[in-house]
């Protein structure tokens, strides 16, 4: 009987070594425009150049493929339209549920190759998940990815916080499923030098990439249905659940747990849902001697989208999430004191939700488009100190709630070789802030005694022409802006003239936007009336496809920036600089600035064993004052690049990887600190009147990332090692007065952090 039993099994065994590893790959086909089904679409996937399978859409413009694991190229295509083609990873535990959208192509019957991500449009950067998880240290954030393109540098390595072309991190506006959203992130305060919060970023994003699509980053010629931007747009696209059946994924590390479920709401009809929560903690980094400042740092947060298809082109989705995030610090006894920090017990508490739709459908000759959200965000943080015998900041807080309801309609109708969109984006936004410090003469540079509201609706309607001649598209569009809460109003026009030269391909635009102000600038003595910054943007841009495999983009622009916020009479003092900090109050709008420089990359798609992409930019980031010269901004660094390079070694249905990124970059600035007056006021005073002439040290990390994944019938097995700054490099974040030292310290960034996950999909 054991023996039988014996053989029973290494027979079992046998079979399901022997059976083929296969799964499911399904999606739809619809125009980029008018989301219209397109029938009859070619789909073919290569291994190689090898083609595997090809299929055709049916007449509801989806398919199903069946393949293998591995790594692949998808080419869809179809008459009159541009072909897509991108990378495709296939693994045995997870059903791939894809959506591609077709755009009209200039010459009607031409198919041209376009680079990779779905998205044409100039200056945009789209990033895909699987991109985004098999890059080194991303923590699962895309947005921490964009910082292997041109031009994107981080903020500070503890949080995702982004500086683009010499930008402040205030210009970048979210989006989730095209709605404006609040800062979608954890501990919004993470990595800034007052450890007060921002408006944009924070330490995680607070949607998992176990839901997420895509995201695409407009970082110049915005369209005219983007505005209250300045550096750019954010916009995350959440993905389809599985349409054939329950699947999971479970994945732990030493970050945290994350859990997602998806699956059929109605095989019939494809709806399905997305279901993903997580639970984090820094604890166990901490105890393996990741230095963040031994701070208690832990978040949670759900998110979910169902989504539902209808007949003639209709889609319905409806959205989620929402998260809660703590970092705690106990004051030391008086003994152990270090640093100023030491001498204070500091709680922060945050949380941030959005719940939303967005419908898409098709009455007749017009396609329209609505949706609407409602997001918010509250932070409190109290920070209090010990009695000490010299000046210091005695008890600090911070409250902010705030509420974004946001909402849109568009049309788009095609006419001869063209379209027209028009539609309208409506905001309100409401949000209560409550700021106090007390040191011993009621003075803190970064965050005086303020409390106001400011409540008010955005209107943005806008229009946009496209017109297709020949090999060549123009573009022209018009949006306004007004906000009711101080009546600011503008008009944005949207030009460009894009060409498609055999494997070539340019655009050169015009981009007139704005944005409003922060809402600690509003609340702050005679500020209220301040109206938006504006930029008028120039850019140029080429790309160059020299094979199936290596994408050349470059461009050069040149950003006017003009009603931006000084403080009369003092030639050095611009919110050009502003991040999380206070501003000073009576502030006029008559500064001006300037952002100009050179973009590259080079990037080699995913489609054998090896990817890499090298990028680099040349920059300025410039204020003026009233008649003074053009000085510096904080944010001038000068100078990024950027190298990303990935190989896998695939041995049956075991795959190995190993990925690096370094990063260099000119460092940020900062104005020199005044010890006198820090030293006698008891808070870090900086002397403004020289502007902001000390530039930090150049900034350098490399990343690594060692993978090693298993397909089995029916589940896919991933163990990674991500390591964040590999060499222990010390890049410095900012220089500050310590009052308990009683001198100027230079605070560092985050040095080697490790990261092991094991993740299961099935």
């Amino acid at each position: 009987m054991v023996r039988l039993l014996l053989l029973i099994a290494l027979g079992n065994s046998f079979f399901l070594q022997a059976q083929d590893i296969t799964q499911s790959v399904a999606g739809r086909i619809k125009d980029a425009s008018t989301f219209a089904e397109l029938p009859g679409a070619s789909i073919s996937v290569f291994e190689g150049s090898d083609l595997v399978t090809g299929v055709s859409a049916d007449p509801a413009g989806q398919f199903k493929l069946t393949l293998a694991p591995g790594r692949y190229r998808i080419v869809v295509s179809f008459t009159g339209y541009v072909t897509y083609e991108n990378e495709l990873l296939v693994i045995a535990g997870k059903m791939r549920a894809l959506e591609f959208l077709l755009e009209e192509s200039p010459t009607l019957l031409a198919e041209v190759e376009i680079s990779p991500e779905s998205i044409s449009e100039p200056g945009v950067t789209s990033l895909s998940i699987e991109k985004t998880l098999r890059a080194p240290a991303n923590f699962f954030d895309p947005v921490r990815m964009l910082t292997s393109y041109p031009g994107v540098i981080t903020a500070n390595d503890q949080a995702n916080s982004i500086i683009v072309k010499g930008y402040s991190p205030n210009g970048i506006l979210w989006q989730l499923q095209g709605l404006d959203i609040i800062n979608p992130n954890h501990t919004a305060n993470a990595g800034t030098l007052s450890d007060k919060p921002t408006a944009n970023g924070g330490g995680v994003s607070v949607l998992s990439a176990q839901v997420l699509d895509r995201t695409d980053f407009y970082s110049g010629n915005l369209p005219a249905r983007y505005g209250n931007a300045l550096a750019g747009v954010m916009n995350m696209t959440l993905r389809s659940g599985s349409t054939d059946k329950m699947e999971y994924t479970a994945q732990a590390s030493l970050i945290g747990l994350d859990l997602a479920a998806e699956g059929p709401l109605n095989k019939k009809k494809g709806s399905s849902f997305l279901v993903n929560y997580r639970y984090s903690t820094v604890g166990l980094l901490s105890q393996l001697g990741v230095d963040f400042g031994d701070e208690a740092i832990g978040f949670q947060d759900i998110s979910f989208h169902l989504n539902f298809q209808g007949k003639n082109s209709s889609n319905l989705s409806v959205f989620g999430f929402g998260g809660l995030s703590k970092n705690e610090f106990d004051a030391k006894p008086e003994s152990e004191w270090e640093e100023e920090k030491d001498r204070y017990t500091i709680d922060y508490d945050g949380n941030v939700y959005g719940v939303g739709f967005v419908n898409q459908f098709k009455p007749g000759w017009l396609s329209l488009s609505l949706g609407a959200s409602l997001s918010g965000q509250e932070q409190n943080r109290v920070s209090q100190g010990t009695t000490v015998p010299y000046p210091a900041i005695y008890s600090e807080s911070y409250f902010s709630d705030r509420l974004l309801v946001s909402s849109f309609i568009k049309g788009v109708h095609k006419i001869n070789k063209g379209l027209i969109e028009a539609g309208v984006v409506a905001d309100y936004l409401d949000n209560d802030m409550d700021v106090s410090t007390i040191t011993p003469l009621y003075i803190d540079s970064f965050y005086p005694n303020a409390s106001g509201r400011v409540n008010g609706m955005l209107w943005q309607p806008y229009i946009n022409w496209t017109q297709y001649i020949g090999k060549f598209t123009f573009n022209g569009g018009m949006r306004y802006v007004n906000f009711a809460y101080n009546k600011s109003e503008g008009w944005e026009p949207r030009l460009s003239i894009s060409g498609n030269l055999d494997n070539n391909s340019f655009t050169l635009s015009y981009s007139a936007t704005s944005q409003w102000q922060q809402v600690q600038t509003y609340i702050t003595y005679s500020n209220s009336q301040l109206g938006f910054t504006k930029s008028n943007q120039f850019a140029f841009e080429w790309r160059k496809k020299f094979n199936t495999n290596i994408n050349v983009v470059s461009s050069v622009y040149y950003h006017q920036l003009n009603n931006v916020p000084i403080l009369s009479g003092s030639a050095n003092y611009s919110l050009i600089n502003q991040w999380e900090d206070f501003p000073r109050g009576n502030l006029v709008s008559e500064g001006r600035g300037k952002n100009y420089g050179l973009e590259a990359y080079v990037e080699k798609r995913f489609y054998g064993n090896l990817y890499f992409i090298i990028s680099g930019s040349a920059y300025q980031s410039l204020y003026q004052n009233g008649e003074a010269s053009y000085r510096d901004s904080r944010f001038n660094g000068n100078f990024t690049s950027s190298f990303l390079a990935g190989k896998e070694w695939k041995n049956n249905n075991k795959t190995f990887g190993v990925h690096a990124r370094v990063l260099y970059s000119g460092g940020f600035r900062q104005a020199p600190v005044d010890e006198f007056a820090s030293s006698l006021l008891g808070t870090t005073i900086y002397d403004l009147s020289q502007g902001y002439r000390i530039q930090l040290p150049d900034y350098f990390r490399p990343d690594l990332r060692v993978s090693w994944r298993k397909d089995k019938p029916g589940y896919t097995r991933t163990l990674s090692i991500d390591i964040q700054n590999l060499a222990n490099y010390q890049n410095a974040a900012f220089i500050y007065y310590d009052t308990f030292l009683q001198d100027t310290v230079t605070k560092y960034q985050l040095g080697i952090i490790p990261v092991i996950a094991y993740r299961v999909d099935f």
